[in-house]
């Protein structure tokens, strides 16, 4: 008998974005019990949704089409009205593997999903990282936005793991099909960028379905996976190698540049009033940074022990997303050398010339 039957009974937490590809792919295993779990207020709690908007409405009914798919589909839907951690433990009854889909936000929501998890037996649990790792950064002067990963992976390694319940790390680096790119200042639709600091530190990038198929894959492989963590990058590259690809361009036409210090200061400034927009500019930071990296520490990636895996390259999806965004190029963009902020100039003279100095 194959041991990896034994954890056989599937629950993912979150039903919208990565968790309903991750519930669709479980599902066409054929070999798996699958249960999608998800939050009965999720459409009522999402930041920036004005009710009378109609936008609330619609996400409820898109939602409600996406569980009947996923019943169609042959999933058992579980509802819970509240992150505790008695509601999960009664969503996960009869479960042995739980993956969590939950986007940022939920992050810490994950620490009831363990306590659920181990009031109910549950024997190995996967959070929802998918993305890099935290580091603490010294001129931050308040907690990191990813800050709750690490108290998560923590605490599944000093509370859980002794009690019974395995784990399994995931980092994947960026995903720029799952992402908006504009997050990072690739901005598609004018052929555009900004670029924070000098753009020569290395990232990852894995595509989102290279994602769903690396969860799935380990989903399957239990006794391989548990209490460890994996690195899977498609591919690494620096962001001034991708600039030249969504810009279209080899001379820094169509780029603004803005110094690190500059970036730190608007971010703390944003960050004060909580707004959404301080996000982008923190991962622009960790980027130049270098935290954008999943191996950074050289740590040695984990691909070659999923062969299956065909890895897109970043470029390839950078050229595949391009090619299904509509706008003009280079709209409302002056075809300029690099234009800068005033600060930036004293750390780069031009991204174009930078190119050709480096030979990159």
């Amino acid at each position: 008998m194959d041991p990896n039957c034994a954890f056989d009974r599937v629950a993912v937490v979150g039903t919208g974005g990565y968790g309903w590809h991750f519930l669709c792919a479980l599902l066409a295993t054929k070999r798996l019990y699958v249960r999608a779990v998800t939050s009965a207020t999720e459409t009522d709690t999402q930041p920036g949704l004005a009710k009378q908007s109609g936008l609330v409405k619609q996400k409820r009914t898109d939602k409600q089409k996406r569980l009947a798919k996923l019943r169609e589909m042959g999933a058992e839907i579980v509802e819970y009205s509240e992150a505790t951690s008695e509601a999960f433990a009664a969503a996960f009854t009869g479960i042995h593997t739980v993956v969590s889909a939950v986007g940022l936000s939920g992050v810490t929501s994950q620490i009831a999903m363990i306590d659920g998890a181990l009031a109910t037996g549950v024997r190995w649990f996967i959070p929802s990282e998918f993305g890099v790792a935290h580091y603490a950064s010294a001129w931050m002067p308040f907690p990191s936005p990813l800050a709750p990963k690490t108290d998560v992976d923590q605490y599944l390694r000093e509370h859980a793991q002794p009690r019974g319940l395995a784990h399994t790390i995931i980092y994947t680096g960026l995903a720029l099909d799952y992402l908006d790119p504009a997050s990072i200042g690739l901005k598609l639709a004018s052929r555009s960028a900004t670029l924070v600091g000098r753009g020569g530190t290395p990232v990852s990038f894995t595509p989102a379905h290279n994602v769903v198929q690396l969860v799935c894959n380990i989903v399957q492989r239990p006794n391989e996976m548990m209490n460890r963590t994996i690195r899977f990058a498609a591919s690494t590259h620096k962001m001034r190698e991708l600039i030249k690809v969504a810009t279209n361009g080899e001379h820094g036409e169509h780029v603004k540049i803005v110094c690190v210090e500059e970036a730190k200061a608007k971010f703390c400034e944003l960050a004060k009033r909580q707004d959404p927009r301080a996000f982008q500019i923190y991962s622009r930071l960790l980027i130049e940074e270098g935290l954008g990296q999943i191996n950074h520490m050289n740590e040695p990636l984990d691909n070659a022990i999923f062969p299956d895996i065909d890895a897109e390259p970043v470029r390839t999806t950078l050229e595949r997303l391009i090619e299904n965004t509509h706008g003009e190029p280079h709209e409302q963009i002056k075809p300029t050398p690099a234009h800068r902020t005033s600060t930036a100039k004293s750390v780069t003279d031009g991204l174009g010339r930078r190119f050709r100095d480096l030979n990159l």
